[in-house]
């Protein structure tokens, strides 16, 4: 079925090349230079105060201070957390990178404190900008030019997107959300071989930033199995894309960990455990590329099927603990359910209040049903079959949003080519209609179906429906509320684990432990303390450093963590101290609120 008023989709462009294959990209850079200038403006005063938006963010820059510093590059532990052991940290170096290398570059001109501040300004938004470029070739492999820049337009309004692109937002969120923009844009690409092999170049690089890529990696092959047992052309993107994935993780494993990671096994980083069953799987592929299956759809689907099955075979055999226990088993229960169940951010929708749920879910829903319509109403049965391909990696982006709250960001991005044909679709039949005070009125309301109206009224109604008491909390992450610590010599902080990576990077003290699972002993022991009796405590605040002790004790009564700690219902340290009564071990000492420091007594 076809409409005369819908967008004409493209036809795919064999010229390689971005110019050849998304047309005038100079109102792309307009947009994403106007927008950069106007988020430099909003968030001048973070960017001034070096203050972050998440403690990863705090985390990373620490990570790339000491990595410039001396430390070595396959070493990415972090030794002011938990002394003398350290803690240990599952991170990559790729996305060290670009910080250090601004920070390199402008460090002789203006300054190492500048420099960081530049660094973490300026990145995220250079990340955006190649965002918009690998958005708009995939939207122009399904859309005209001015719609496919309307894409870009929605993406730069989209709020659920650019929170992961803000300055000072240096973490791996926006990596992983290019990377599956780039792989969107190899299942989107006419010319098979080099679609395949940016999928899986891009795959195997956010596998190397983050496992969470990992479902990712079997959705594109999923696809690309079923587009070769279909259409036999499509063969070559399939070995392409496995080749792809398969060499460029081991590479890059090799690269980033040294040549003893290609035999260990980590179930919550890319190691042995994932990358041996990749290259099984693409060995098996390529192997049966070589004998043609001809026009047999079954018979084209023995490689693929065989390849997976040894690469299942692989896996339960090196990583069969990764698929029962998972990463986070050495947590104690008490710090697995008060911590790690905590982080709602990786917790599934029904699991967020009524007002997260649609913010995460309406506008991929908008998305998936635009972008079903838009394969309804193709011209072409080449058309046809690029926007089934783009619902069916939408689908696959949605319900992983709907197990990790997260990914929704990916599932939006998604959305977006099949909400602007949606809009487009639906603003040429307004403007057919008689009726210009109609015409004014539908038009208006079209700006109720972007993410971000769809969003915002969703939330203003849910909010409603479920009031809650707002509660003063304090900000404890900010520079001026950490600047006494400096006043203090260099010394081991019993801190929570909230205000750790700022700590570190804000003054020179070490902590016991941070919000980064594989810091175990730390965060057991920073749980364990805050929830356990105060007399019970102590043998949590002296058991560390090696049974040497830490030596002051730090907080804010208010902060979210401490709150969620005095929520237990136990006659907890962290409730006690919340009311001012301190034990006998601790020596509370002056602090600006809403800071408070204790000197551990350890006589």
């Amino acid at each position: 079925m076809s409409s005369s008023l819908a967008p004409e989709p493209v036809l795919p462009i064999r010229s390689g090349g971005l110019t050849a294959s998304t047309g005038p990209l100079l109102p792309l850079v307009g947009m994403w230079a106007v927008y950069a200038v106007a988020m430099l403006l909003v968030f001048h005063a973070e960017i001034a105060q070096l203050m972050f938006m998440d403690t990863d963010d705090a985390m990373r820059l620490q990570q790339v201070r000491d990595w410039i510093g001396g430390q070595g590059w396959f070493d990415i532990s972090q030794h002011r957390i938990n002394p003398p052991t350290g803690g240990p940290m599952h991170w990559s170096r790729l996305v060290d990178m670009p910080i250090a290398a601004i920070i390199l570059l402008a460090r002789p001109l203006v300054g190492q404190p500048l420099a960081e501040i530049l660094a973490c300004a300026i990145v995220p938004l250079l990340t955006l900008g190649a965002l918009c470029l690998a958005t708009f070739r995939a939207a122009r492999l399904l859309l005209t030019p001015v719609p496919a820049l309307l894409v870009i337009a929605l993406l730069l309004l989209t709020p659920t997107i650019l929170i992961q692109f803000t300055p000072m937002r240096i973490d791996h969120h926006g990596w992983q959300i290019l990377m599956a923009t780039i792989a969107l844009g190899g299942a989107l690409d006419p010319q098979r071989g080099r679609g395949g092999l940016l999928a899986g170049l891009a795959i195997a690089t956010w596998l190397q930033i983050s496992t969470e890529s990992l479902p990712y990696a079997a959705l594109f092959g999923a696809l690309f199995v079923l587009r070769h047992v279909i259409d036999a052309r499509e063969s070559v993107r399939l070995t392409a894309y496995a080749a792809a994935l398969a060499g460029a993780a081991l590479l890059l494993l090799l690269v980033t960990h040294g040549t003893s990671a290609l035999v260990q096994s980590q179930c919550d980083g890319l190691s042995a455990v994932y990358a041996w069953p990749l290259a099984l799987f693409a060995l098996v592929v390529v192997a049966g590329s070589r004998f043609p299956a001809g026009g047999h759809a079954v018979s084209r689907l023995i490689a693929p099927a065989l390849g997976g099955m040894v690469a299942l075979g692989a896996l339960l055999w090196l990583g069969a603990d990764c698929l029962t226990a998972g990463p986070f088993h050495q947590l104690t229960p008490l710090a697995y359910e008060q911590w790690y169940m905590r982080v709602m951010e990786g917790r599934p929708l029904w699991e967020q209040t009524l007002s997260i749920a649609g913010v995460s879910l309406l506008p991929s829903l908008l998305g998936l049903g635009a972008t079903v319509a838009a394969a309804w109403m193709a011209r072409d049965a080449e058309a046809r079959t690029q926007w089934l391909v783009m619902a069916a990696l939408l689908l696959g982006a949605l319900i992983m949003s709907a197990m990790v709250m997260r990914a929704m960001t990916v599932a939006h991005v998604f959305a977006l080519p099949g909400t602007v044909w949606l809009l487009v679709t639906l603003f040429h039949r307004i403007r057919a209609l008689g009726s210009a005070p109609l015409r004014v009125l539908m038009s208006v309301a079209l700006a109720l179906l972007t993410p971000a109206s769809l969003a915002s009224v969703w939330a203003t109604l849910a909010e409603s429906a479920e009031p809650s008491v707002p509660i003063k909390k304090d900000n404890c992450r900010s520079p001026a509320t950490l600047a006494p610590l400096r006043a203090l010599p260099p010394s081991l902080l019993f801190a929570p684990l909230d205000i750790g990576p700022d700590i570190l990077v804000h003054t020179a003290h070490s902590v016991v432990g941070t919000g980064h699972h594989r810091n175990v002993i730390g965060i057991n022991a920073v749980t364990h303390a805050f929830l356990a009796a105060p007399d019970d405590a102590r043998a949590d605040v002296m058991g560390v450093k090696a049974g040497r002790g830490a030596d002051y004790l730090v907080m804010c009564a208010r902060m979210n963590e401490i709150l969620l700690y005095t929520q237990s219902g136990h006659d907890s340290l962290a409730t006690r101290l919340s009311r001012n009564q301190t034990p006998d071990w601790l020596e509370r000492l002056p602090a600006t609120p809403p800071l408070r420091i204790y000197r551990v007594r350890k006589d």
